[in-house]
């Protein structure tokens, strides 16, 4: 009921009567842009990594360990997909493919949730001086 009062007096959204959050400690945060065609492609090789180090065998290492009694890690990217294969509801291709687009949907709701920060200083991640920007970025503080 408060908040719909504040909105009714004040005309203003609740959210702009919050508190403002003050740093502890001056701080500089650093983001990294990356392309979507570069960041698809490093997901696609990371999670093809994954699967030859060894994730199905680690699945079902933790699956005798108790892994599907857990809340949470049996929901993990990777991990569900695996799990899917494991009791035989999907193909390995097609768990190792559900990892890869789930993960391309997980990392676009972070990059849209931290684009949203503008405290955030966003730089090429292939920019050749990009150690120097960072620097400039940090000493504007």
């Amino acid at each position: 009921m408060r908040a719909l009062e504040v909105v009714e007096i004040t005309g203003a959204p609740y959210s702009a009567s919050l508190p403002v959050a003050r740093d502890v400690y001056p701080s500089v945060q650093l983001g990294l842009d990356v392309p979507r065609p570069v960041l698809d492609a490093r997901i696609d090789e990371r999670v093809d990594r994954m699967w030859g180090a060894g994730l199905v065998e680690e699945v079902r290492t933790l699956v005798e360990l108790g892994l599907r009694e857990g809340v949470t890690a049996s929901r993990a990217l990777g991990y569900a997909q695996v799990l899917g294969f494991l009791e035989g509801s999907c193909t390995e291709a097609d768990a190792r493919e559900e990892t890869k687009r789930t993960t391309r949907r997980y990392v676009r709701r972070q990059d849209t949730w931290f684009r949203r920060d503008l405290r955030i200083v966003w730089l090429p991640y292939d920019a050749p001086d990009l150690l120097e920007r960072a620097l400039e970025a940090v000493a504007r503080g």
